[in-house]
């Protein structure tokens, strides 16, 4: 059996975190669970001081792409976003339901044209799966911070190699 990468710590690279509902199911599918849930991910930003430098909250699922934080570890301060849902979730749905699935998905991301292709990946993604007719329009998303347009409650934060202007979609 291969072995599991370890993530890696201390580059300066971008962490793209990928985690999914439990069994695929809707815990994000409201719009009241999504505004808690970017509420959430605001106070976790500001307690481990890291950068959000695009997100994207989808009913299944979200992804973040974030800097390494200022105290403790990447794992830890998602652990500690997707606890906090749950136990919100959980509270206001009088149960004791699995929210996430066990594992999520962290990648490192570098380089300022890769950045880009995930950062359209992810702002594309409700346009893709019609909960949205421009990537704009979907408030759960980055892609507002990225268009000069009012940012919601997540404070979006562009990495250094990110202020070169935006690359034609393709």
């Amino acid at each position: 059996m291969p072995k599991m990468k370890s993530p890696v710590y201390g580059k300066g690279h971008l962490h793209l975190i990928t985690s999914e509902c439990h069994r695929k199911q809707p815990r994000l599918g409201i719009e009241k669970h999504r505004d808690v849930f970017v509420r959430i991910l605001e106070e976790v930003r500001v307690k481990f001081r890291f950068a959000v430098v695009g997100y994207v909250v989808m009913p299944t699922h979200f992804h973040l792409m974030m800097t390494e934080p200022g105290i403790d570890t990447v794992a830890n301060s998602v652990e500690m976003l997707r606890q906090r849902y749950r136990r919100r979730y959980n509270n206001s749905a009088r149960s004791d339901e699995q929210v996430w699935e066990t594992r999520y998905a962290d990648a490192h991301v570098f380089g300022a044209e890769k950045t880009w292709a995930r950062l359209n990946f992810m702002h594309q993604e409700p346009v893709k799966k019609s909960l949205a007719e421009k990537p704009t329009d979907w408030e759960w998303s980055s892609a507002r911070a990225y268009a000069d347009l009012p940012e919601g409650v997540v404070t979006v934060e562009r990495a250094a190699e990110l202020m070169a202007p935006v690359p034609p979609a393709e």
